[in-house]
This record gives C-alpha cells, structure tokens and sequence, in this order.
C-alpha cells in the first residue's frame, strides 16, 4: 500500500525537482564601496571597488569589469555577465517636473528598445531627494534578458537619471550596488546669490600626469594642453575654470649646466621678481622666484635641472582667489617626479 502511494506522488516529486534544479539562483556578491566626487556638477557617490569609471560630458559610466562591456554592447554574445551603472545629468527643461521627467525618459526607452515587461513606476528617494523608480526587462532570446532599473530626479536647475543594467539573474546579484549608490547619493549643495560654485576652483581630488619626462599630480578637474618644442622641448598647461589660473611646464635642453647657470641666465626675464629662494623636490634641488606678471596675478616660476634636461614650472593665479589656487599649485609643483 505505501509502495503504491510513493508511486502516485513520485510525478509531483520529480516536477519539484525539475523546476528548482533548473531555476538559477543569483550569486552573492560581498561588495566594498569607495567615494567618488564629481567635478562638475560637484555630486557625491559611493560605488564598488574595483569598478571603473568613465567620464563625458554631463554622464559617468561605472563598470564591474572591463570584461564585461562586450556583453552590452552585443547582448547575445557569449560574454561575460557583469553590470553597468550610469549617471547622466543635464539641465531641467521641464519646470522641475519630476512626472514629466518620467514620461520622457519612458517614451524614449519605448522607442528605441522592446520591452517585453515593464513594471509600474514608484515613488522612492535618492539620497534626500523624492525620485521615481522604473524597471522594465528586454528578451533578446531564451537566454539572454536584459533588465534595466532607473531613478529619475529633479532639482533646481538639473535632471538626473540613475541606472543600474544587467543580465538574468545576475541583475539581482548587483542590486546592492545600485542600492548603496542611491542611498548615500549627495547633491551639490545650493548656492546662495553671489555664492561662487565651488565646482569652479581646483579640485579637492587629484589624478597624476604621465609622460616620458616627468610625472606630476593635479586636480581632476583641470583641463591637460600639450605642445611640442623642436625636437626636445614640449610645455604641457594645466588650468581650471579660471583662464588666467594656471600652472605650466616647460622642458628645453640643459645644455650641460647646472641649476645655478641656468636660473641666472633666465632670472632677468621676470619683471619686478623677488630674491631667489631654493628647495628640494623629489630628491633635486630647485631654485624658484615669485614675479610679477599680468595686472592682478601671482606668478613664480621653478627651475629644475636633471641630465640633459631642464623642468621649468610657471605658476599664475588670480591674486583675489590665491587662497583658491596656490595651495594646490604647490601640491602640484611638490608631487613633481623628472624621469
């Protein structure tokens, strides 16, 4: 009689086992976030470490691996899974409307892609900010789903759309990344009337600067111009929003001589300049002198020799904003390496 009964439920038995086998479970990731700020606008973020960033105008891409782009940019290919977030800022043309936004940014995904499911929109936060959440999945092929999740914001002046794209079930796998981003999501702070942006003075975050001849480090939010001189000589310009802020460096043929020669030689260059002063940068020794350059700028120039080389850094800043300026100026001048 038991055998019997065992055999009336052995079909349901092996349907139950059929089904859980065959549905994948997503796979725990143990993630470690690290800050990221934004140079303009001056946005705060936390994201995985290990991830990559890109910058372009008006948007950041973050990726869990290098390995895994080739998957978004051809779905079906049998590339690794991983996960892309992207943040893309631009100027609010719609009144501050958050519905708007909304029904924008759905219409355009509507038309460029399929959307097999879309689930409603809802209403949740990014950082301090009311936001509205939507998520929709793609099928390429049996195999092969895309899922997308978005955050759209508006504040005073901007739109931010925030979202978080993977594959299958590995999406739920990274949910906690875009999670720990909306969570601790820090806007830029409102400036009053006559209130300078403080995304338009030289960042608090610093990149270094490679090149055959020397390294150097700088705040990420400088722009990089490069010449060459003949067949030795090249200056590279580093400067920010302010035009007239800027910190070069000049490389010419030393010719065989020595930091001392070649500070006399140039010193009678620089109008109203003050007595020489010298110092030690990474091991060389350094002569420097502050002059005067255009009405209302600060300027000193470094001379450094090292083999058949010499390094000149000039510095100019506006002296209303030195404050601003000369502190990273000489971060940047102390963090230089000649090769």
């Amino acid at each position: 009689m038991n055998y019997y009964k065992a055999l009336k439920w052995l079909p349901v038995l092996l349907l139950v086992l059929f089904v859980s086998c065959g549905k994948k479970e997503p796979q725990i990731i143990n993630f470690e976030f690290q800050k990221y700020e934004n140079p303009t606008p001056r946005y705060r973020i936390e994201y995985p470490k290990g991830w990559t960033i890109t910058t372009y105008p008006g948007k950041i891409r973050l990726l869990s691996s290098q390995d895994a782009y080739d998957k978004f940019a051809v779905p079906t290919s049998k590339g690794a899974i991983g996960a892309l977030i992207l943040i893309t800022v631009t100027k609010d043309t719609l009144g501050g409307d958050l519905q708007k936004l909304y029904d924008e940014v759905l219409a355009v995904d509507k038309d460029k892609e399929t959307i097999e499911k879309y689930e409603e929109v809802t209403d949740t936060k990014v950082g301090d900010k009311p936001a509205k959440r939507v998520y929709y999945r793609l099928k390429y092929d049996k195999e092969t789903i895309k899922k997308v999740e978005k955050y759209l914001v508006v504040t005073d002046t901007l739109d931010y759309v925030i979202e978080l794209i993977s594959f299958n079930e590995m999406f739920e796998s990274y949910k906690p990344a875009i999670q720990k981003l909306i969570s601790t999501f820090e806007f830029p702070k409102k400036l009053e009337k006559g209130q300078e942006d403080p995304a338009n003075k030289p960042s608090e975050t610093f990149s270094t600067y490679n090149n055959p001849n020397y390294s150097l480090d700088y705040p990420d939010n400088f722009n990089i111009k490069t010449t060459k001189k003949g067949e030795t000589g090249s200056t590279a310009t580093f400067s920010g929003y302010r035009l007239d802020c800027t910190f070069v460096v000049d490389v010419f043929p030393s010719q065989n001589l020595s930091v001392e020669k070649v500070f006399e030689q140039n010193k009678g260059n620089y109008k109203g300049a003050g007595g020489q002063k010298e110092t030690s940068i990474n091991g060389l020794k350094v002569i420097y002198l502050n002059y005067v350059g255009a009405p209302n700028i600060g300027s000193r120039a470094y001379f450094i020799v090292k083999g058949d080389k010499v390094y000149r850094m000039t510095l100019n800043w506006f002296k209303p904003q030195e404050a601003d300026y000369i502190s990273p100026f000489e971060k940047m001048a102390s963090s230089f390496k000649a090769k």
